[in-house]
């Protein structure tokens, strides 16, 4: 029961914050507001100040400013304080305001999370040590190896893996000098990052990992093979594994094959067969195992929170968009889309780690809702920007036919897509953990 009212709490707080928006740029330009609802359905109870009636309703899934005149049909269209009288400009402010109060409200989640503590793998505060470069990248092609130590990139000199992260995720396809230790001699080297879209710069350089399980996926071929979380992987068909990435490129490249692992299970030797699925959207071998990274715990001070927050909001607004342009390009399955009870279920795992889990994903999905309220669909925020962008090109309002009737094909639109990701959550999380939503 707990994640299922930390649901509520969570959406009636991004709902209340949208809404908000809306309310006070309608005051600001003289409009009449009916009703501030959290909530659809019928009235539970409220209160009326003035012409505005603020009320919490039956249903806590969402919620609504009723504005005068939003509909140009209605009788009241006609007021001077109706929003159909307003300038093209003050219905533009008004309607932008509630996406917009999402997408500010990340700027200020996301450094309370780093002043309240935050759990981050502790590799981030450790010297800059090659483990492992990954073959076909950037690292690759500038010739680093396993144990060159990271000292300096460009001017900047580098004492954690934290920093040089920092820098190569900030310079995607920037050419950067990186000097750096071999065996105690200085080198250098230049090294141009991939855009990755979502994570910015990538370069093909990862810290030094065991080959250790920390987790494995249900249902998986890792789990049907007896592998389990603790175990050591030590050979792959004869030849010694030493880190998590050489592990991880041996299985990526052999899809479909079986594989011979030995493992060190406590101290115990043994060996046993595991095949690789075909991931399709990477075209590469999975097995279902996850590392565990060891982390710790750490406060920032208020300036060093606020540049770490800004930078994840920035990283998740860039990671959305791309997200969004792999759907529109067909690169991403609508199957990997997930709908309420997955998001209902991962609110209550993120309150269940702790404050700042759920504070983070609070602001995550405060800036998706927000990105995605500006879509240019009809119903959404975005469709009604479009048809007042075209009003102000035009100089008159958009035939009343054409507007309802691509609001309908909207609605339809938008009906189809929360279909298809119920679907997914059904397939995907409701079979087994549903009971979950409720504890």
């Amino acid at each position: 029961m707990m994640t299922f009212g930390v649901f509520i709490l969570v959406l009636g707080i991004l709902v209340f914050i949208h809404e908000f928006g809306h309310f006070v740029f309608a005051k600001r330009a003289g409009v009449r507001v009916e009703t501030f609802s959290l909530g659809f359905g019928p009235r539970l109870f409220g209160w009326k100040r003035g012409e505005t009636d603020y009320r919490i309703s039956a249903v806590p899934l969402g919620g609504y400013v009723k504005m005068t005149g939003e509909d140009p049909k209605e009788e009241d269209a006609d007021r001077e304080d109706s929003f159909a009288k307003k300038s093209v400009a003050a219905r533009m402010k008004i309607v932008l305001a509630g996406p917009l109060m999402n997408l500010i409200l990340p700027l200020f989640l996301m450094p309370l999370v780093y002043i309240v503590g935050i759990e981050q793998p502790a590799y981030l505060d450790e010297p800059a040590v090659v483990g492992w470069v990954e073959q076909d990248t950037p690292a690759a092609t500038a010739g680093f190896r396993p144990g060159d130590k990271i000292v300096r990139i460009q001017e900047e000199e580098i004492t954690t893996w934290e920093k040089a992260k920092i820098l190569f995720a900030s310079n995607p396809n920037q050419a950067l000098r990186v000097e750096f230790l071999r065996e105690g001699e200085p080198m250098h080297a230049e090294i141009t990052p991939e855009s990755s879209g979502y994570e910015g710069g990538y370069t093909g350089l990862d810290q030094e990992r065991p080959a250790l399980i920390g987790g494995v996926s249900p249902g998986m071929p890792a789990e049907k093979a007896g592998l389990e979380a603790g175990d050591r992987i030590v050979a792959i068909d004869g030849a010694p594994i030493h880190y998590w990435g050489q592990m991880a490129a041996i299985i990526r490249a052999h899809p479909d094959d079986p594989l011979q692992i030995a493992i060190d299970r406590n101290g115990e030797a043994s060996s046993l067969t595991v095949t690789p699925i075909l991931d399709t959207e990477t075209e590469s071998g999975l097995l279902g195992i996850a590392y565990q990274e060891e982390t710790v715990f750490k406060r920032y001070g208020l300036w060093k929170s606020v540049q770490n927050g800004v930078r994840n909001v920035g990283q998740a607004f860039v990671l959305t968009f791309y997200v969004l342009g792999k759907l529109f390009t067909g690169g991403l399955s609508i199957k990997t889309l997930g709908g309420p009870i997955l998001i209902a279920k991962m609110t209550g795992d993120a309150a269940r780690v702790g404050l700042s889990s759920l504070i983070s994903f609070v602001a995550f999905l405060s800036l998706q809702l927000g990105i995605l309220n500006l879509l240019p669909i009809p119903v959404l925020d975005g469709g009604h920007v479009l048809f007042l962008t075209l009003e102000a090109v035009l100089r008159r309002p958009v035939n009343i036919k054409i507007r309802e009737g691509a609001q309908q094909v909207g609605f339809i639109m938008l009906l189809v897509f929360i279909l298809i990701i119920s679907y997914n959550d059904i397939r995907r999380v409701l079979p087994i953990q549903i009971e979950e939503l409720f504890k």
